[in-house]
């Protein structure tokens, strides 16, 4: 048994992606950061004392956080004031931003004895996605 279920989103939407992908390659106006990294679960946050949020694994060359202080293991929690603690609520909050806007990220070290940490902020320009995360 199986229930038959069909999605659709207006034309108008899919016509500006459909545009883009056939004469760029990838759909214009994204934001990115320039990182690699995950989730901070719930379990990671209780056992090490750390809030939720996406841990950053990897800095890329050309990221917006080179000449920062910010580095891999920190785990980004806000941008502008909007708390990201998880990717999609990341994701949705990126999603209000244009390449080069600049904003406001909410960062957490943790301390090296693995508990606990410090909050920052860094101030950072969005780079414009050009494929490399929609993939």
């Amino acid at each position: 048994q199986y229930e038959g279920m069909g999605f659709s989103i207006p034309i108008t939407g899919a016509k500006q992606i459909i545009d883009d992908l056939l004469s760029g390659g990838y759909v214009q106006g994204r934001v990115r950061f320039g990182i690699k990294g995950i989730a901070v679960t719930e379990m990671q946050s209780a056992v090490y004392e750390v809030p939720l949020g996406f841990i950053i694994s990897e800095i890329d060359e050309d990221s917006s956080f080179i000449g920062t202080e910010v580095q891999a293991y920190d785990i980004i929690t806000a941008i502008d004031d909007i708390e990201t603690p998880t990717l999609d609520a990341l994701s949705n909050a990126l999603l209000s931003y244009a390449p080069g806007d600049t904003v406001q990220v909410h960062l957490f070290r943790p301390n090296e004895n693995g508990k606990g940490g410090e909050e920052f902020e860094v101030t950072v320009t969005l780079l414009e996605d050009k494929g490399e995360t929609q993939g």
